[in-house]
């Protein structure tokens, strides 16, 4: 009986381990990687009576989710040691030189989600103890399969969106911080803790 139980304890404990890439790489599990992106992200809904006029998510690309982005997508793509290693340095490049935040965006009006347009009628900032930084948008041109393997939260009714602020994120992540979206259709503010 012992050994039985000795034997179930030892299968359910594998299942619960790391799983290892064609390059030697730990990657976590999916259920980690769903961790990791959840701790570091918010979301917004605002409604007008029972019409939806805004909904947001996102998520601020630290360098503890930029690590677990770079193995889950070793995992996925298969990328050898050369590939891994080129991959994380241009994270390591963005982020000692800016800082990242992907922006799941809904309204149910086309023509009011222009983030990326140099005359959007909507207005992003970044604050982090008292200083505010204007962010820039850009539409992810990504597979929705690809956007959704890295943000299981998005779906096809958003837009993805890459925003850019002119701040290191290392100098910031362990710091609270504030994304604010507002425009002539509503504002969110989504907050995230170090």
């Amino acid at each position: 009986m012992k050994k039985i139980l000795v034997s179930f304890a030892l299968f359910f404990t594998a299942c619960a381990s790391y799983e290892v890439t064609p390059t030697g790489h730990t990657m976590k599990t999916t259920t980690d990687y769903m961790g990791v992106i959840t701790k570091h992200s918010d979301s917004v809904r605002r409604y007008s009576g029972f019409y939806n006029i805004l909904d947001m998510e996102s998520t601020i690309i630290t360098s503890q989710v930029a690590q677990a982005q770079l193995e889950q997508s070793a995992m996925l793509y298969q990328w050898d040691e050369a590939r891994f290693a080129e991959e994380k340095a241009k994270f390591e490049t963005r982020l000692n030189r800016e800082s990242e935040i992907f922006l799941s965006f809904y309204t149910p009006d086309r023509k009011n989600d222009d983030l990326f347009k140099k005359n959007t009628i909507w207005k992003i900032f970044l604050d982090v103890e008292g200083k505010r930084y204007e962010g820039r948008a850009t539409k992810l041109k990504l597979q929705l399969v690809e956007i959704e393997g890295l943000y299981p939260y998005h779906n096809r009714f958003y837009t993805p969106y890459s925003i850019i602020f002119p701040v290191p994120m290392r100098s910031i992540e362990d710091k609270p911080i504030k994304l604010t979206v507002t425009g002539a259709v509503g504002a969110g503010v989504m907050e995230f803790k170090p």
